[in-house]
């Protein structure tokens, strides 16, 4: 009954939503899987003598495997045989050591091969940048952070025992970072060394619990921004595996009540009141709007979830949602604006500046006074976010040059069709055109250039403009009918251009043999090349030029 009741406190309990009902946290339960079966085998297997040992060692091999390469944190499962070994295995005969060393090697060959394949992929990828918002642990000093972590690791403890308050989400300002005068860190640590000390001093005398408190710290080490911060400061999918332990830890004391029908009882309510709280938890996971609108009042000062219900709103009804919609932008923004540069990222003002557009769109827009100023509140906050971006590029250019990593572009490209977007409504065609090409300089892949580009140039009088940009188009995407009826029509009034469409079976495409054709994917591909080349893809801009000379006869030069 004992193992039935753990079990089932740890299936039912609220904190496992974040991982079970969420999707993302597939990953969760795969390594928890993992480690599960993986400690299982360890000790079926360490008792197993000859050729049973060694298909025990095989089996526990592929279990770390599958746990390490669905989440890295399944790595905890050697320090997990090692508790095990040393709550319950002391008394193991000699005989039965080589076992062991055969599973402990198993372990490690998965470790090793984990080391090896991260090593593989993420060696010539760019360092990852600074995800302050996330985690505030990234900017602080070795003692505020491990304060700041103990802190969290008592907020967690609360959690389990009390999980009324569910968030999926503890982004900046949530949690502020710790100091001596903060009363949560002193209490998380009188209570995480008071209960240290308890196991310790009863490690010969109460072997479960010095074996179930060391699970969960075990498990919670990698996650706990204690050992390296990590990219998140706190999150409820984080204890998943580590709730495991407190379900053992909590049946085994109900247990020494030793009053029978009265601990059944006891922690059968217990459960059924977690399995209540789980399912009515599950509701608020039936949609972002659902989840954020809960969550931001259990988290009112993280800026990520007013962000993130400004979004559900404005995509659930960008109409009659958007007074709610830049209330919750702005208390988003508020949050983080007083920030240095470099750490804050640009998504939160740029959708400001985006939903301050839509407004003035909707107040009428450039013929009424009220559509003008909103459009000069966006182009405001659009601006900011501009530096923003700029700085946390250059900030992110000297990291990658101080690891001997190339440079990689990282600029927030969505914010520059919103700055284009904002110039274009303004009726300040060339800055918009500025925007939107600094945004195409760091993927030029981007679908939204091409489509907006042309209209701004023809509505200048820019046709040639036009003309290159609908020809980099087919050249970067692909062949569409519209691309291709529009260039019929702006070829049609260039002398000679009556030859630009060609028929490949039945199928319209550009004919390069047409000599204005050629001349504008010449000057196409040069653009191209020149735009691949800022945002450092070398070989692309190469790739271009080769066929632009080649295939389009083009200058070398000019190409």
């Amino acid at each position: 009954m004992p193992a039935f009741f753990a079990a089932a406190l740890w299936a039912v309990h609220p904190i496992g939503t974040e991982s079970v009902t969420n999707i993302a946290g597939r990953a969760d339960l795969l390594a928890a899987m993992a480690v599960l079966g993986g400690l299982l085998i360890y000790v079926r297997g360490a008792a197993l003598p000859g050729l049973p040992a060694a298909r025990a060692a095989a089996a526990l091999f592929v279990a770390a495997t599958v746990g390490v390469f669905s989440k890295e944190n399944a790595a905890v499962l050697p320090g997990l045989m090692l508790l095990w070994d040393i709550a319950f295995g002391t008394g193991a005969p000699r005989q039965r050591a080589w076992p062991r060393v055969e599973l402990y090697g198993a372990v490690a060959v998965s470790l090793a091969l984990l080391w090896w394949v991260r090593r593989l992929v993420f060696e010539p990828l760019p360092s990852p940048e600074n995800a302050f918002l996330e985690n505030p642990i990234q900017g602080a000093g070795f003692w505020t952070a491990r304060l700041t972590a103990i802190k969290v690791i008592g907020l967690d403890l609360r959690l389990l025992a009390w999980p009324a308050q569910l968030s999926c989400d503890r982004s900046y300002n949530q949690i502020p970072l710790a100091s001596w005068s903060d009363p949560l860190a002193r209490l998380a640590l009188v209570i995480v060394t008071a209960i240290l000390a308890v196991v310790l001093t009863r490690y010969r005398k109460d072997r479960l619990i010095f074996f179930a408190a060391g699970f969960f710290g075990i498990t919670l080490l990698p996650t706990a921004n204690l050992l390296f911060p990590i990219g998140s400061i706190m999150g409820e999918r984080f204890l998943y595996l580590p709730s495991v332990g407190f379900a053992i830890a909590v049946v085994a004391l109900a247990y020494r009540l030793e009053r029978g029908r009265f601990t059944t009882v006891v922690l059968t309510a217990v459960i059924v009141l977690a399995a209540a709280r789980t399912f009515g938890r599950n509701f608020t996971w039936r949609d972002d709007l659902a989840l954020f609108s809960s969550d931001v009042r259990t988290a009112p000062n993280n800026y990520r979830l007013h962000d993130y219900q400004a979004r559900a709103l404005f995509r659930q009804d960008p109409v009659r949602n958007l007074d709610r919609v830049i209330q919750e932008a702005e208390n988003a923004w508020d949050m983080i604006r007083s920030l240095p540069l470099e750490l804050i990222f640009p998504a939160t003002p740029s959708n400001l500046g985006g939903y301050y557009t839509a407004k003035g769109d909707f107040m009428g827009g450039m013929l009424t006074a009220q559509g003008r100023a909103w459009y000069q509140r966006s182009l405001a906050v659009l601006l900011h976010a501009r530096e923003i971006d700029r700085a946390r590029e250059t900030k992110y250019q000297e990291l990658l040059a101080a690891h001997g990593k190339p440079l990689a572009r990282s600029g927030y490209q969505k914010l520059y069709g919103i700055l284009g977007l904002t110039y274009t409504r303004l009726g300040r065609s060339n800055e918009a055109l500025e925007a939107y090409r600094f945004g195409r300089a760091l993927n030029p892949a981007w679908a939204e250039y091409y489509d907006v580009v042309p209209p701004i140039c023809l509505a200048t009088g820019n046709s040639e403009g036009a003309r290159i940009a609908l020809v980099e188009r087919t050249l970067v995407l692909a062949d569409t009918p519209d691309t291709i009826g529009a260039l019929r029509t702006l070829y049609g009034g260039v002398p000679g251009g009556s030859c630009a469409i060609d028929y490949l079976g039945s199928a319209p495409a550009l004919n390069v043999a047409c000599p204005p054709v050629r001349n504008d994917l010449c000057q196409a591909s040069a653009d191209l090349a020149q735009a691949f080349l800022e945002a450092r893809k070398p070989d692309r801009a190469s790739e271009i030029k080769s066929t632009a000379i080649q295939r389009y006869d083009c200058p070398a030069r000019a190409s």
